[in-house]
């Protein structure tokens, strides 16, 4: 079997970029163990014509028109291009708010709007595209924070943004392989790409049911079209469960090697 990977795009994976190789290459030593030919070509260049399967954590516009090309052409493409697209943060928000999947309540900011009608504390999210900046998702108490919040994104080029409710409650983060591989963590202090796991605060251990969660999630990668995917949840002191963020193929740091062997087991059994 042929194999092509891609790496993702270095301004798609601040400050994880060195944890973003580490997976994709682990991945493509589990490959080669099971004997598939794996090369890696860059952005920029073609997909082999003869490649059986292509995986890929690219997010540039670029890269997955020729990754659709791709798949015109039979080539199987993990993540699809068209799951990928749907992890901008706007777009995967409204797909789990039509599956009825539970996360904050948001809505998405106008420019012209009144900050002083909306609640606080809350969080200002980039709506396009994911976040590669520090600010691109900010916790904020007032509407003048909320409006400074704006104002530095529109400086970058950002011209959509949502407004997220607050929830106290356990950051927990949790990694899956569709129908094979999902396991959770809670986040290690100062290893997560912008710290903001801070602001909830020291985990408190609340109890909450594992298969509940699993489902959330997988509903959720299901709805979007992810195979392979990341994110967070919050649990609350009832153990309530929402979906805080949703990506497509994360570093899985946490959980390097035991992903990458069935990420790749995976996508040996794709074609």
């Amino acid at each position: 079997m042929k194999i092509v990977t891609i790496a993702r795009n270095p301004e798609n994976s601040p400050n994880m970029t060195t944890n973003d190789a580490a997976i994709l290459e682990r991945i493509t030593e589990e490959l080669r163990r099971m004997g598939a030919v794996v090369s890696a070509i860059g952005a920029t260049e073609d997909i082999p014509e003869n490649a059986d399967i292509v995986c890929h954590m690219s997010r540039t516009p670029e890269v997955l028109k020729k990754l659709k090309e791709a798949e015109r052409a039979g080539i199987k493409v993990i993540n699809s291009p068209e799951a990928v697209e749907n992890c901008s943060r706007i777009e995967f928000m409204r797909i789990l708010e039509k599956n009825g999947i539970p996360q904050p309540q948001f809505h998405v900011v106008e420019k012209t709007e009144n900050f002083n009608s909306l609640r606080f504390p809350a969080w200002i999210k980039r709506g396009n595209g994911w976040s590669c900046h520090k600010d691109d998702v900010s916790y904020v108490t007032n509407s003048e924070e909320a409006m400074n919040v704006i104002g530095s994104m529109m400086q970058r080029g950002v011209d959509s943004f949502i407004h997220s409710s607050h929830c106290e409650g356990d950051i927990i983060k949790f990694y899956g392989v569709k129908n094979s591989f999902f396991t959770y963590c809670y986040p290690v202090a100062d290893s997560t790409k912008f710290g903001l796991e801070k602001i909830n605060g020291e985990a408190k251990h609340y109890h909450f049911s594992i298969d509940t969660m699993r489902d959330i999630v997988t509903k959720a990668a299901n709805a979007v079209g992810l195979d392979i995917y990341g994110g967070d949840c919050i649990v609350n002191n009832n153990g309530d469960i929402q979906l805080i963020d949703l990506n497509d193929f994360p570093s899985f740091s946490p959980v390097r090697d035991e992903a990458a062997k069935k990420i790749a087991e995976f996508i040996m059994n794709s074609k």
